[in-house]
């Protein structure tokens, strides 16, 4: 649980949360649907209770080195466990935790003033769990791998996930009473006390993140975080998003010199990388670069656009962030940069920029300024 209330904050996201994009709600639509599919009575806190336990069971009982990635089973679990969160806090809803160290899901309260985590809690209870094990008794050949060690109190099961279920809903609607005393009250995923999230930046200081579509209106006051590498960012990228925003950075600073700016987006479905521009004014290319990325299979993708520099230099990408002013880069006469937006599937990205003079000395020949920078993280783009 994340516990803001101290910090008086206004309706809408709290620090570290933004809204779910149409996708990101799709999404988890589709665990839903795969949740379903288990037959296990999940809408109930006894039925996914049991199916959560008896798939935790089954997968620490497989030897180490067989045991398949349990990330698909947790996620769609979680999902669900969140949505019986729901059914008693109705007024919350699920956005993104973007300031993690991977993006997830996470529920809200109405005020902004309180969140919770199942995607994460799930996975740090599973691994727990994991954790926990009590050799089998001398000689026996039922079970030759480590078993849970119940008195733990590690399981995640029924009897954990109503408690979960009733205190994250107590915490989300603000109620004082304590849990019921027949479940234990919703402990912390890391076992530490709940620290409330620091209070964000005030007034214009306060970074947003947009998708790209919304970046590429009038400048607007933005806080500048330098980031000089992407190990920087909230969340690394991959290495594969990484390079395919260096070259989306190649082609939209070749084309914006050498035959005009024109916004453009990439799409790579891991055999090809497709390529596509947009001859029209750059808020509705921008919106039409984000749907056809969406529209066929991809891992991941880039979306690439100019934007003025401001006298100095800096560069402003509204919603996304912002780069510092150079004058270095001012003196060679740098007054326009691509802005390019990557990321891989479902994932958290990055935004990058590469400064550039439209014209050079004497109205000659553009040419590039400087090195690619980057700007700051930018939600998933399909």
């Amino acid at each position: 649980m994340t516990d803001v209330r101290a910090l008086d904050a206004p309706a809408g996201p709290a620090a570290g949360m933004r809204e779910l994009t149409a996708a990101e709600s799709a999404h988890l639509d589709r665990l839903r649907g795969h949740l379903a599919s288990s037959g296990a009575p999940v809408g109930t806190v006894d039925g996914l209770g049991g199916l959560l336990e008896a798939a935790h069971t089954a997968w620490l009982r497989t030897p180490p080195d067989q045991r398949p990635d349990p990330g698909p089973m947790i996620t769609s679990i979680a999902v669900g466990v969140g949505d019986l969160v729901l059914a008693r806090a109705t007024e919350a809803r699920w956005v993104l935790h973007v300031d993690a160290p991977a993006a997830s899901p996470a529920l809200l309260s109405t005020d902004g003033t309180a969140a919770v985590v199942p995607f994460t809690d799930v996975r740090r209870r599973w691994t727990r769990g994991a954790g926990q094990v009590t050799p089998p008794p001398a000689g026996s050949e039922e079970f030759p791998h480590a078993l849970p060690d119940e008195s733990a109190d590690v399981l995640v099961d029924a009897t954990w996930l109503a408690g979960y279920v009733t205190a994250a809903a107590d915490h989300l609607t603000g109620a004082d009473e304590p849990a019921p005393t027949s479940a234990p009250h919703l402990e912390h995923a890391t076992d530490e006390p709940v620290v409330p999230t620091p209070r964000p930046p005030t007034g214009d200081e306060a970074p947003t993140r947009r998708r790209a579509s919304h970046a590429a209106g009038a400048p607007a006051p933005e806080a500048v975080v330098r980031y000089r590498t992407p190990t920087e960012l909230p969340y690394v990228p991959s290495v594969d998003v990484q390079n395919l925003a260096l070259r989306a950075l190649d082609r939209g600073l070749t084309t914006a010199l050498f035959d005009g700016p024109t916004p453009f987006a990439m799409r790579d479905d891991g055999t090809t990388v497709h390529v596509k521009w947009f001859a029209t004014d750059v808020d509705e290319a921008l919106g039409l670069a984000e749907r056809w990325v969406v529209d066929a299979l991809g891992l991941r993708a880039a979306i690439g656009w100019v934007v003025p520099l401001e006298d100095d230099a800096g560069v402003v990408v509204p919603g996304l962030g912002a780069v510092p002013s150079d004058e270095t880069a001012a003196s060679q006469g740098a007054d326009h940069a691509v802005v390019v937006l990557a990321s891989d599937a479902q994932l958290p990205g990055l935004v990058v920029a590469h400064r550039y003079a439209s014209r050079g000395p004497d109205d000659g020949a553009g040419h590039p300024v400087g090195e690619p920078l980057v700007v700051g993280p930018c939600p998933a783009l399909l």
